[in-house]
């Protein structure tokens, strides 16, 4: 398992390659989300999607990499804080259940890793797809429903408590707190005594600033009448880019933006983006049409996924150009963050199955109805197949990782 793992990473720069390996080691939940090319491996042609779907009418953008920690809290372009799919690196349009059965796993790992009870864990996933299918329920016919986020008023018990702690201790101070100091010529990175921050060399920089400036040029004029100006103020490599990204080159951009407002300054997230994990297993028809979207061009393919999947899309969400590379630009959200994994619960498990339905539903119009349809046959074999699959692809997940640690069962 290590040496298949290694030649997936193969490409990635030394250093990179081994800051990754160590990372995956940790532990199974953070082996699982360094290794998605496992997952499509196993399930990219399965199939169990026969089930509850597997045609054109339940194919949809979708994460392609859903995992807990790749739902989370932010402030949208209305400047409303929710809670909601805020990762897209590996979406793909393919068939919804990949997604719910990534996610289950992910929930069963995470329950695991907090030594949960097996019988909690397993309703965590089915409260999961209850969710998810209660969600599909109402997104038939309320269009406002299935497009709206999932907000501070309707998250309930812990997930609820979790923004109100994001509302009232994040934000934009606390934000340039965290990653930027006053200097001699204004404000700037805090790279010194800081792990995740590290400057980067002149001509580098210079070449990356005229990069991002020939980007701002294009920023569509949101929410201004003329498109947004901004300054740069300082930019900076940013580093431990977690079990997946690591190895992936990831910047970070301080920025002043021309206008009258509270919080002038902005720090801007440019990502490279790569080939899917997905990309290699999945089945013809999939890699056809998001193909036929995007090309073969990935950080069109983000760019594209996340103006689906979300409602209220960063207006700073653009692709840059750079050294033969393409990335993402986005700002860094002031309110991001993840619900812990010890607030994890059956209430918030079932609310993260409806944040998914909602997004599947706002990426296609049709969805709705037709994966209603696939479901409604049978709910209750619907939500016993995705805790099924999520609990055994769970042992398998342990087993993959035990082998690339070198440790045998317990």
């Amino acid at each position: 398992m290590k040496d298949h793992v290694r030649r997936f990473n193969k490409s990635l720069e030394p250093r990179a390659r081994e800051k990754k390996l160590s990372a995956l080691g940790q532990s199974p939940f953070d082996f699982f989300l360094g290794t998605n090319h496992l997952f499509w491996a196993d399930f990219g042609e399965s199939e169990w999607l026969n089930a509850f779907g597997g045609g054109k009418g339940t194919r949809t953008w979708i994460s392609g990499d859903l995992h807990c920690d790749n739902f989370g809290s932010f402030a949208d372009a209305t400047g409303r804080l929710v809670y909601d799919l805020n990762n897209f690196e590996q979406s793909i349009v393919a068939d919804y259940q990949y997604d719910l059965w990534r996610l289950g796993t992910s929930l069963v790992l995470l329950g695991r890793k907090g030594k949960k009870n097996p019988k909690a864990i397993r309703r965590m996933v089915v409260e999961c797809a209850r969710g998810y299918w209660r969600e599909i329920k109402s997104c038939r016919w309320y269009k406002s429903l299935s497009q709206a986020p999932w907000d501070e008023e309707q998250a309930a018990q812990s997930l609820r408590h979790y923004l109100a702690h994001a509302r009232k201790h994040y934000g934009y101070p606390n934000l340039l707190e965290r990653w930027a100091k006053p200097g001699k010529n204004g404000l700037g990175f805090k790279t010194q005594g800081n792990s995740g921050l590290e400057s980067l060399p002149k001509e580098i920089a210079r070449k990356l600033e005229k990069a991002l400036k020939d980007f701002a040029a294009h920023l569509k004029p949101w929410p201004m009448e003329k498109p947004h100006v901004f300054e740069i103020a300082d930019l900076a490599s940013r580093l431990d880019n977690g079990p997946a990204g690591e190895g992936q080159k990831h910047y970070y951009a301080l920025v002043r933006v021309r206008e009258e407002a509270r919080n002038p300054y902005r720090i801007l997230e440019m990502k490279q983006q790569v080939e899917p994990g997905a990309w290699d297993n999945l089945s013809k028809k999939s890699l056809r049409k998001t193909r036929k979207l995007c090309g073969n061009n990935h950080s069109l393919q983000v760019e594209l996924a996340s103006q689906a999947l979300s409602r209220q899309p960063d207006p700073w969400l653009g692709i840059l150009e750079w050294k033969g590379d393409d990335y993402t630009v986005a700002e860094l959200s002031p309110y991001g963050g993840v619900l812990p994994g010890d607030m994890m619960d059956e209430t918030a498990a079932y609310q993260l199955g409806g944040i998914l339905a909602r997004a599947h539903c706002r990426a296609k119009g049709s969805f709705a109805k037709k994966a209603f349809e696939s479901i409604k046959k049978d709910k209750k074999e619907f939500r016993r197949l995705v805790a099924d699959l999520s609990l055994v692809y769970a042992d398998q997940v342990e087993e993959d990782y035990r082998g690339f640690v070198g440790t045998k069962p317990a």
